[in-house]
């Protein structure tokens, strides 16, 4: 049979049909049984709650009924049957009336006679008039409304059923649930925040505003003449700006509070009463070392790790119960010595994640977790200690412009003298090699005749010369007197107590000292500065009893 002839090319057309009816009554049956299944399984979880987190209000449910329909459809293909052509030329020749003229044309080419022309001519001239949609109708109304009602009911009950929990089940799994949603959101923000300070700590390995002012500094020194005092002395104060205002924008926010504790350590306003090892850590980390809080904190790594391979419930307990001592101090560091917040709120989230990894269905997740937030404090830390040694390195910067500047005013300070010098400690080595040979310190005052002479004046009254003639008149306010702001008042008193003088002068200077402490560490004055306030307020300290009666 020529497959370019009429009858072939019906049969064809019929075959698809079955097909396809064929199809359709698979996912007929199959979406049918699907949602009864699906039907029961929502019944069972929202009335008995034995498997939480399937099939409840709060999560996935329409997402799970809308694969019934997808999944049918899957089966429907794959396991319907498919007809042959000679089950299409039965039903051809069963719509037809043809007494298996359509069988015999589909088994032709596999027999053998001289009536197989006939049968062709026949096929063919039947074939005509023959529709396939007439010899196979698709009859799917019949059924329509079961493959609606059924899937219709459901999502009522997807709606309208509640969900029980007799056996506590769903509840716990609330929590498990909120636990895991806490835990990631917490994971996600110590990514962020520990690829901000990675990103951070690379660019300060490839640009460093601080030693670029120092290398600014540095030629600056090799520069000095010294014949050109002026020219010196402008050079150095513009990189004293420079480097102080370096200086107070790295310390104007979270080591402010650090800088200033450090003030005040000597008068026992800091860590009196907290614990030694804190006090330790803190000190070295004002001077740019954080060694013993990284080694601190490695170590905490460490028991982390054998923390997640200890399954013995006591030791497991007694190790959890060190960790959290160890993190707390971490963080009473950070929060109250440092007040570093992101240290500590990184430390935070490590015991907070720590005490999480307890629940054995977050105990692996939480561990991860922990070690991943004490990660980000390990790097706020090296963050901290490279901005702490930034500050160290321009405060010896200040420190050794001063001395550059006493140089300068003895015309002793001298660029190619500098040489061999490569680092700040070399120049502040070099310089107060000079200012001791000079004679050292401040430039001392002779004492001077008075009237236009350098030095200090021995007092009485200078000479006038009357004969000079002046625009000077003598007046006298002739405004009346009347009440009014009093601008200033003076007081007379017979004869005074004996020391109470000497009483009323230390309290008054004890002010005017603490005032002063007080703005060097509210306003971030750099501590290049500090010294010759404090030697200020000593020198005070030190005349005032060299004077006072024996």
């Amino acid at each position: 049979m020529s497959e370019s002839s009429t009858a072939y090319k019906l049969l064809m057309r019929v075959a698809q049909r079955m097909r396809l009816a064929a199809m359709g009554r698979s996912f007929y049956l199959a979406f049918l049984i699907l949602c009864t299944v699906f039907a029961v399984t929502l019944l069972i979880v929202r009335l008995t709650g034995l498997t939480p987190g399937f099939l409840t209000p709060s999560n996935g449910t329409w997402l799970a009924f809308a694969a019934v329909p997808v999944l049918a459809a899957l089966l429907a293909v794959l396991v319907h049957r498919r007809p042959t052509l000679p089950d299409a030329a039965r039903l051809v020749d069963r719509s037809t009336g043809a007494k298996d003229l359509y069988l015999t044309l589909s088994l032709i080419d596999t027999s053998a006679g001289e009536y197989q022309p006939l049968v062709l001519r026949s096929a063919e001239a039947r074939a005509a008039t023959v529709f396939p949609d007439r010899v196979l109708p698709f009859t799917w109304q019949k059924r329509f409304w079961h493959a609606v009602w059924l899937p219709a009911l459901i999502a009522v009950g997807v709606f309208g059923i509640p969900q029980l929990d007799p056996f506590g089940k769903v509840a716990k799994a609330n929590l498990v649930g909120k636990r895991q949603e806490r835990l990631a959101e917490a994971k996600k923000a110590t990514e962020l925040r520990l690829e901000e300070v990675r990103r951070k700590l690379e660019e300060h390995e490839e640009h460093s505003a601080a030693d670029d002012a120092v290398d600014e500094l540095k030629l600056a020194f090799s520069k000095m003449m010294p014949t050109k005092k002026d020219e010196n002395l402008k050079t150095l104060m513009t990189e004293q700006k420079d480097i102080g205002k370096i200086w107070r924008q790295l310390s104007a926010e979270r080591l402010k509070d650090m800088l200033s504790e450090s003030s005040t350590m000597g008068d026992q306003q800091f860590g009196a009463n907290e614990d030694e090892k804190l006090e330790k850590w803190t000190e070295e980390l004002q001077q740019g070392n954080a060694g013993g809080v990284q080694k601190e904190m490695q170590d905490i790594k460490q028991a982390l790790q054998k923390l997640a391979q200890t399954k013995d419930p006591v030791k497991r307990s007694e190790l959890m119960q060190q960790l959290k001592e160890r993190l707390q101090n971490l963080e009473k560091l950070a929060e109250k010595k440092l007040h570093n917040e992101e240290m500590a709120s990184a430390l935070e989230r490590a015991m907070q994640q720590l005490e999480l990894s307890e629940q054995n269905d977050l105990s692996q997740d939480a561990l991860e977790a922990a070690m991943e937030s004490l990660e980000l404090s390990q790097a706020e830390l090296q963050d901290l200690e490279q901005t702490m040694k930034d500050l160290k390195e321009l405060e010896q910067a200040l420190k050794t412009i001063q001395q550059a500047k006493k140089l300068n005013e003895k015309e002793k300070l001298d660029g190619e003298k500098t040489g061999d010098c490569k680092t700040l400690e070399d120049y502040e080595k070099l310089y107060a090699k000079i200012l001791a040979e000079s004679g050292g310190g401040e430039p001392q005052e002779e004492e001077g005749e008075g009237m236009g002479q350098r030095g200090f004046g021995k007092g009485g009254e200078a000479p006038e010369d009357d004969s000079i003639e002046t625009d000077f008149k003598k007046e006298q306010s002739k405004s009346a007197v009347v009440a009014g702001k009093m601008l200033m008042s003076m007081q007379q008193k017979g004869e005074a107590e004996k020391g109470e003088v000497v009483r009323d002068y230390k309290t008054l200077m004890q002010s005017v000292k603490q005032g002063a402490m007080e703005a060097l560490n509210t306003e971030q004055i750099p501590p290049g500065y500090h010294d010759s306030i404090k030697n200020y307020f000593d020198s005070l300290e030190k005349k005032k009893e060299a004077n006072a009666p024996k």
